[in-house]
């Protein structure tokens, strides 16, 4: 039996905006997502945008998303963007362009000069310039997402205390940017957050 926490995340996956935006057809075919499962991300994004995360998870569950499919997503998603990563750094614009077809991203960088900048802004980041990282993405229209790298180390410790089912949970609520999930997860666990 699945527990309450990991049903609400995987109502929560790929129900926000940014969750069915963020997996493309790149990602969601090379995780072998069914055109019934992208219809049902789709029908639970809805229902989730009005309110009802129950229905949007019973919409998720009944065309057989679970962990496993959740799973499959995530290691889709994660070799993408490692994709992306090497493509960025190797300024290869034309690789860059069709591993972010169909996301937000695609609508922000138009154009090799845009490019030239986000590559910059990913560079000065990894020199640990982030203020003048983000002048560049802000200058660009890309907002920051979650709490950054300080609030995740913060998280390392309390989160190896949960149990592998609810770090799962953890984990599909986090890549929906559903911070209320991860607080009744580590509620639910009886680990303090600070």
């Amino acid at each position: 039996m699945q527990s309450k926490s990991l049903l609400i995340a995987i109502a929560a996956f790929a129900v926000t905006a940014s969750g069915v935006q963020a997996y493309n057809g790149t990602i969601l075919n090379r995780a072998d997502i069914s055109e019934n499962q992208r219809s049902a991300l789709e029908q639970a994004y809805e229902l989730r945008h009005n309110g009802d995360k129950e229905a949007a998870r019973d919409v998720l569950l009944e065309a057989g998303i679970d962990e496993e499919v959740l799973k499959s997503l995530r290691q889709a998603a994660k070799k993408v963007k490692d994709e992306i990563k090497e493509a960025v750094s190797a300024g290869d614009y034309s690789s860059f362009k069709s591993l972010i077809a169909d996301t937000p991203l695609d609508d922000v960088i138009t154009s090799e000069a845009d490019f030239e900048l986000f590559k910059e802004a990913h560079e000065l980041r990894e020199d640990g310039e982030f203020d003048q990282a983000r002048t560049i993405f802000d200058g660009l229209g890309i907002e920051k997402r979650g709490e950054g790298f300080v609030h995740q180390r913060s998280h390392f410790y309390r989160f190896k205390q949960l149990s592998e089912e609810q770090q799962e949970a953890v984990r599909v609520a986090k890549e929906a940017n559903d911070y209320e999930t991860v607080k009744a997860i580590f509620q639910e666990a009886g680990i303090e957050r600070r």
